[in-house]
């Protein structure tokens, strides 16, 4: 089971739709048993999956000691992702773990370890903040996908991001990507310019810029499925196929 984290300290990078469409692809086209872990009190991948309840469990529950992952674990309508949701109390949960006296950083890398045998990959989609659900996360993950937005302040917030986990898994693999690369020189120059910051440690497919990825969003479909040839999702194909390679 491999767990991959994704997550950029700013927003609008394409996060939410990275994270769903590697888990459409993985689990619908490859055949892979995937799980989503919705780390971002937004619950926008818990949306796009169709279990989103406001009032709902999820990983709120799993991090405050409340109960085990297998009851808090929903099947979506998409043949082999299930999901970990998130809601608006995941708000309350973080400021609970904060408080605490205990190690409150490894809740979910244990209980990931009790369902290790059930999934092949498990997606995790983080929050803007390096929280303590995020942390969570981190300590559990055997690789961080950053997405960077072509032009954007997306690199910044990578490098910030990158920094601070640093301190605390040094040895956690790293890889950005580049996300809305569009056919401009700015955008030609800027992947030239990660590609030679970054090396090895960066994708060598970018994903293209295209209006479906926001059609997508507004109908809360994972992209693959609102429209499986454009360009974007030609693109995620082959971040899976380096993934897999790798």
């Amino acid at each position: 089971m491999k767990v991959i984290a994704v997550s950029n300290l700013k927003g609008g990078v394409g996060k939410t739709i990275t994270a769903t469409s590697m888990s459409y692809l993985l689990g619908v086209e490859k055949n892979k048993k995937v799980l989503v872990v919705d780390a971002d009190q937004q619950a926008n991948s818990t949306r796009t999956f169709g279990r989103f309840d406001p009032e709902g469990t999820g990983i709120m529950q799993l991090l405050e000691g409340e109960n085990q992952i297998t009851n808090l674990i929903q099947d979506t309508p998409y043949e082999n992702i299930h999901i970990l949701p998130s809601n608006m109390y995941l708000v309350r949960t973080n400021a609970h773990l904060m408080f605490s006296k205990d190690n409150q950083i490894d809740h979910l890398k244990e209980a990931l370890e009790e369902i290790r045998r059930n999934y092949d990959y498990v997606i995790c989609d983080c929050g803007l903040i390096l929280d303590m659900t995020v942390l969570n996360v981190m300590m559990a993950a055997d690789l961080l996908i950053i997405p960077v937005k072509a032009g954007g302040y997306g690199i910044e917030g990578a490098e910030n991001l990158q920094e601070q986990i640093q301190e605390i898994r040094p040895d956690l693999d790293t890889k950005i990507l580049m996300t809305m690369k569009a056919g401009n020189k700015i955008n030609r120059d800027t992947e030239e310019w990660m590609k030679q910051n970054y090396g090895n440690r960066m994708f060598q497919t970018a994903i293209r810029r295209s209006v479906v990825v926001e059609k997508a969003e507004t109908a809360f479909m994972p992209l693959p499925e609102f429209s499986k040839r454009s360009n974007p999702v030609k693109d995620y194909k082959e971040v899976i196929k380096e993934i897999i390679k790798k």
